[in-house]
């Protein structure tokens, strides 16, 4: 293995390039898996070896299925750089920095919390995250939005449904496939 983590047979990151990637994103991390959908989005962007569609088709999977989208995004993305050593790399990085932080840094906080330093950190966290899963929204609406007028009506109900009706997430992803698939033309994977 070179310094880059990748492995000279397939091109792609090692499972222990692949580790370090996600250590990383999980030890920058703050405020979720959806932060994480942003940091990560931009380095799947970068590497060239994913597709903008690729990139939305993972986030919404890893939004859908149950347990922490951090590490089901990992997953998703593990296995398409290096398979099944990759996927467990990147959940394995994924969730030690987090792991090590309750177990090591917790006390400390707790006893901490109300510090000024500590919590104009957090507050400063707390303004970058929004800013970040502001970038999400937007390059999600895009790709969402360059099926034509078809993705923009579903996007449009599906926000009716969940922002003005404020029916359960699962109703307005349940009624915006449906009306996708009845209005035709979906793209084939």
């Amino acid at each position: 293995m070179n310094y880059s983590g990748k492995t000279p047979e397939s091109g792609g990151p090692s499972p222990a390039g692949v580790f370090f990637l996600f250590l990383r994103l999980g030890a920058l991390t703050f405020g979720g898996g959806i932060v994480m959908m942003g940091l990560l989005e931009k380095e799947m962007r970068n590497s060239g070896r994913f597709q903008p569609e690729e990139i939305i088709d993972m986030m919404v999977l890893a939004t859908s299925f149950p347990g922490p989208i951090a590490v089901n995004l990992a997953l998703l993305a593990g296995v398409k750089m290096a398979g099944v050593p990759g996927a467990a790399a990147a959940v394995t990085g994924t969730i030690l920095p987090p792991f090590l932080t309750i177990l090591f840094l917790a006390k400390l906080l707790m006893l901490y919390i109300n510090h000024p330093l500590v919590s104009s950190f957090f507050t400063g966290a707390g303004c970058a995250v929004v800013v970040i899963v502001g970038g999400v929204v937007c390059s999600m609406l895009k790709i969402a939005f360059s099926g034509g007028w078809k993705d923009v009506a579903v996007v449009g109900l599906v926000s009716v449904i969940l922002l003005a009706l404020g029916l359960h997430p699962f109703i307005a992803v349940a009624v915006g496939t449906a009306v996708r698939l009845l209005l035709g033309g979906v793209r084939s994977p």
